[in-house]
């Protein structure tokens, strides 16, 4: 009887307990989904931060894309750049897979401690599930200018995959006539697409058109982008465009010389400009071991982003099969 009695007593504490934890961790994914993510403004924090560095002519720089919420390749880049040889490093979109808070939270979170000043541009999958808004309120503006030295850099927004609107292009024609030595642009979604049988690239291709007139006339140094998850790096009419997307997203492609994980290491040493591809280790070149780590990338991905509700069901479910079984039981006794 007396078993019997401490079964009963341990069984409604241990229900309790649950419950407990279930509305600890529902107040808690409530609370993540309500709170702002990071103070606000972080794009023109970081351009503060490079503007109080010494001006020089000589200076160099990261260019990164298309990590979308990927960790493991992700972290080694940030942990690459972030020494002292940087004055700045930009990620040049699709920074989550979608828009949710909860994965621009994660973003934040890996990137807020960098000592290299880290900018970004906004990409196609950052505007998704309400994302737009999201970038917003933790970066601030959606295409935006800053100088150093001889070097102008122009960030700009066609995360729509269709255009560069009216009004960002008068815009962006305004800063290129600024007298600069040197001149670079980045932008998520390419104007073209360097590989023959594929469009990843402006769907409008007038208006891909005008955009390259702008920067054949007022001669860009380089055009940067990424959308397309590969390394490119070509010359069109005299204008260097550098597609970078290897930084931690899906790798569909085989080819060895285009498909790999690497960032772009920009030097400026006064009229010079050198680029280095900065590779890391990527999956082996075959469609077997690529299929299967993307699809575990999309898989850690989704446990690392939504783990605290994946926890939360699973505690529900035990709960529920726990009452559900002593209830069985107890009519199985009354009969």
């Amino acid at each position: 009887m007396l078993i019997k009695k401490f079964r009963q007593i341990f069984s409604k504490k241990r229900h309790l307990a649950t419950l407990v934890v279930i509305v600890v961790l529902l107040t808690a994914i409530g609370l993540n989904n309500y709170l702002p993510v990071g103070p606000g403004n972080h794009n023109q924090k970081q351009i503060n931060k490079i503007h109080s560095s010494l001006s020089s002519d000589q200076f160099s720089f990261a260019v990164m894309g298309d990590n979308k919420n990927s960790f493991k390749i992700f972290r080694k880049i940030l942990k690459d750049v972030d020494n002292d040889q940087y004055l700045f490093a930009i990620d040049v979109g699709d920074l989550v897979f979608d828009g949710e808070k909860e994965k621009y939270r994660i973003f934040y979170n890996m990137i807020k401690n960098e000592k290299t000043p880290f900018l970004v541009a906004i990409g196609n999958h950052d505007i998704r599930e309400n994302g737009a808004e999201n970038y917003f309120d933790i970066f601030g503006k959606f295409y935006y200018s800053f100088d150093y030295g001889n070097s102008l850099f122009i960030v700009l927004d066609d995360a729509n995959e269709e255009r560069i609107d009216a009004v960002q292009m008068k815009w962006l024609e305004e800063q290129l006539q600024k007298d600069y030595q040197h001149k670079f642009v980045f932008l998520h979604v390419p104007p073209f697409d360097p590989r023959s049988e594929n469009h990843h690239s402006l769907k409008n291709r007038e208006n891909a058109k005008q955009f390259m007139d702008l920067m054949e006339k007022y001669k860009v140094d380089i055009v940067f982008a990424s959308h397309i998850h590969a390394f490119f790096d070509e010359i069109r009419n005299d204008i260097n465009y550098v597609i970078t997307g290897g930084a931690g997203s899906e790798l569909w492609g085989i080819d060895p010389d285009h498909y790999f994980n690497h960032y772009i290491k920009v030097e400026v040493n006064g009229d010079k400009i050198n680029k280095e591809v900065i590779r890391f280790p990527s999956v082996d070149y075959n469609w077997f071991d690529r299929f299967f780590y993307n699809i575990w990338t999309y898989i850690n991905g989704f446990w690392v982003t939504h783990k605290w509700l994946i926890i939360l069901l699973l505690i529900m479910l035990i709960l529920l099969t726990d009452v559900s079984i002593g209830k069985i039981k107890k009519l199985w006794i009354k009969k």
